[in-house]
């Protein structure tokens, strides 16, 4: 009533043309209709509304479907050791791992271990950015085979200050270049197993 309308031939209210609503967060196939359908219902004409969205029109891949996020898990607060998690359950279907955590492999899959209670010396997690620097730089081929399960070696930056990889502890076998240039010249990647509980393992 602030700003008034007017009445479209199917007798839906329109809003003025200077105003609109631009709706681009969870939108998909099925949301849209849902959105015009109430829309509708109330007596609103589908002209009021513009819809953004990104890959979701075709494909719906992001934390919730993979079940994959990245959050602060542990901090230290005045010398102190702090577990760090927002509170959801497994219930809620997004619970938040914490404390200080470890990628491992077991039984031939990746394993996040929370809380602490992982083995640094099986941690195959590396740091790869440091205040704002690149400290490893992998070829893509190299992602496309971890991505199919492969355990590879990260290539350090050469002139990353502080980093040095023959000196990690990480149990990851050498990347072999050869190996990756032939995975390029055959095309690359390729569907991948995983399976398992999907709360315990970490998929790229």
């Amino acid at each position: 009533s602030k700003f008034g309308h007017e009445l479209t031939e199917t007798k839906h209210k329109l809003l003025p043309s200077c105003i609109r609503v631009l709706q681009g967060d969870g939108i998909d196939a099925d949301s849209m209709k849902a959105i015009l359908q109430a829309m509708m219902d109330a007596g609103w004409a589908a002209d009021n509304v513009s819809f953004g969205s990104g890959g979701a029109l075709l494909q719906k891949l992001q934390r919730d479907t993979l079940q994959c996020s990245f959050k602060c898990s542990h901090a230290v607060i005045g010398g102190q050791a702090v577990e760090v998690a927002d509170g959801q359950t497994a219930e809620s279907g997004a619970p938040s791992k914490k404390g200080r955590l470890t990628l491992e492999v077991r039984g031939g899959s990746f394993v996040t271990v929370a809380e602490g209670r992982g083995d640094p010396t099986a941690d195959i997690l590396v740091e790869v950015f440091r205040d704002g620097r690149l400290l490893v730089d992998d070829p893509f081929e190299a992602v496309r085979l971890r991505a199919v399960g492969e355990i590879l070696a990260p290539r350090a930056v050469e002139d990353a200050e502080g980093y040095d990889a023959a000196a990690s502890n990480s149990p990851l076998a050498e990347v072999d270049e050869a190996a990756l240039a032939s995975e390029a010249d055959a095309g690359g990647g390729g569907g991948g197993g995983g399976g398992g509980d999907d709360d315990e393992h970490l998929r790229e």
